[in-house]
C-alpha cells in the first residue's frame, strides 16, 4: 500500500503522536512500537527500552572507537516525562528520514501494512 503525505503533515503527525505513545507508555508500562521504532531511527541507537522502576527510558548507543574491536554500546536514561522535547530535537528532515516518519505514522493504528510513502 502507498501513503501520500506532505512534508508538514508528516511533522504535524509526529508532535501529536509522540503524546499518545508516551500516554500509552504510562498506562501499560512498556514502550509502545512506534514511539521505539522512532527513537532506534533518530539516535541510530542499538536498542531502546522502558525502565519502569525508574520511569525512564534506556537508549544504548554505539561509541565510535578504532582502537577497540568489540564496540562500545553507551546507555543514556531519559526521564519518561521529558521524552516528547529530547525526541522532538532529533527529528531529521531528510527525504528518507521523512519517508521512515511517513511509513510510522501511516502504520500506526492501521492493519494495512504501508510500503512506500510518497512526498508531496
Amino acid at each position: 500500500m502507498t501513503s501520500y503525505q506532505s512534508r508538514n503533515q508528516i511533522l504535524s503527525k509526529l508532535e501529536q503522536l509522540i503524546p499518545e505513545q508516551v500516554e500509552e507508555c504510562k498506562e501499560c508500562d512498556e514502550l509502545p512500537q512506534a514511539l521505539e521504532e522512532l527513537i532506534l531511527h533518530n539516535f541510530q541507537a542499538k536498542f531502546v527500552c522502558y525502565n519502569k522502576d525508574k520511569n525512564t527510558v534506556e537508549v544504548g548507543v554505539e561509541e565510535n572507537d578504532s582502537v577497540s574491536s568489540y564496540p562500545r554500546i553507551k546507555t543514556r536514561s531519559f526521564p519518561l516525562e521529558e521524552t516528547i522535547s529530547w525526541v522532538t530535537k532529533t527529528y531529521k528532515t531528510e527525504e528518507q528520514d521523512l519517508k521512515f516518519y511517513g511509513r510510522l505514522i501511516a502504520a500506526n493504528g492501521h492493519t494495512n501494512r504501508i510500503d512506500e510513502v510518497v512526498l508531496v
